[in-house]
């Protein structure tokens, strides 16, 4: 967080003192590309997203292995556990971690993961100066040109990368903990999706919770997602373990919290029978982690063109 909050602030710090330079001197967009001052800036947000590139990198590394350990740990607890509480005798096999390492396709180093994170620095310098020229081009006064920059592009750019930290780790911990689960499946028959319920929970996920899902199924949560898998051995009580399921705990809410969850014109919708909350989430095509659930929107609920 230190190393991004610096980072943001010097950038931030660069790009104010060239906007106050545009604003007086006027230039065009041809003659702001040939200012020492822009090219400087350019090549100073290259080098320095170049330098958290690599900070990045290292904390993938690191957060991605302490995911897959964290998940081995708690999935042979949780597996125990609920063995122990319906009286299974079996032993738990244990995967080894450069294997269920080798099995996430998206932490490998020739992977998509690290392909994106490289396209970090080209990406956002080449968007920084399209704000830069679009501002000067249609007449944007300093204030709104270098918000535009830092808090749309320059603020977007970095906190994906620290979204991308935090999905890797949670990607980690719950795709070694579904190894262990197959790797155990004289135990583990399958796994029932459990959300954190809470206002802030989605309606996509609200939606999955309670949910039940064979071994060979991802727990394929959007980004940040907190969402974890509960495994179900023989005898066990379902609904003693997840005792509703969301679309019933959704409606045990007043109408205010439904509405502000869902969004008003979705509640609208949904009050009028337009849709159910099953029909709430769908699957978009990531780059590294595949299929990721997402809320649907409301046009396509409707049935009806973006």
């Amino acid at each position: 967080m230190g190393t991004y909050q610096n980072l943001y602030k010097r950038l931030g710090d660069k790009i104010d003192k060239l906007v106050d330079v545009i604003a007086l001197e006027e230039p065009t967009r041809g003659q702001l590309v040939r200012m020492s001052r822009y090219k400087q800036l350019m090549a100073q947000i290259q080098g320095e997203l170049g330098q958290y590139e690599a900070v990045v990198r290292a904390e993938l590394e690191q957060i991605g292995q302490a995911g897959i350990e964290a998940g081995i740990a708690d999935s042979r607890k949780m597996v125990q556990f609920l063995a122990d509480g319906y009286g299974i005798e079996a032993g738990f096999n244990n995967l080894p971690k450069d294997a269920i390492e080798t099995l996430l396709g998206f932490l490998q180093e020739d992977g998509p993961l690290y392909g994106r994170l490289t396209e970090l620095a080209p990406q956002t310098t080449n968007a920084v100066a399209d704000a830069l020229l679009e501002g000067v081009g249609l007449g944007y006064g300093p204030g709104k040109t270098a918000r535009d920059i830092v808090r749309n592009q320059l603020g977007l750019a970095l906190t994906d990368a620290m979204r991308m930290v935090r999905t890797v780790q949670l990607w980690s911990y719950r795709e070694s903990s579904r190894a262990s689960y197959i790797a155990n499946d004289h135990i583990v028959q399958g796994w029932i999706w459990h959300a954190n319920l809470d206002g802030t929970t989605c309606m996509s996920c609200v939606a999955m919770h309670g949910t039940e899902h064979p071994l060979s199924e991802t727990l394929n949560d959007h980004h940040n997602g907190r969402c974890a898998m509960i495994p179900i051995v023989p005898g066990m009580d379902k609904d003693f373990v997840v005792p509703q399921s969301g679309e019933e705990w959704f409606e045990g809410l007043p109408e205010a919290e439904q509405s502000k969850m869902m969004g008003k014109y979705n509640y609208e919708a949904y009050q009028g029978g337009a849709f159910k909350i099953g029909d709430m989430t769908t699957t978009r095509e990531d780059s590294v982690y595949g299929g990721m659930r997402t809320q649907t929107p409301l046009w396509q609920l409707l049935g009806t063109e973006p």
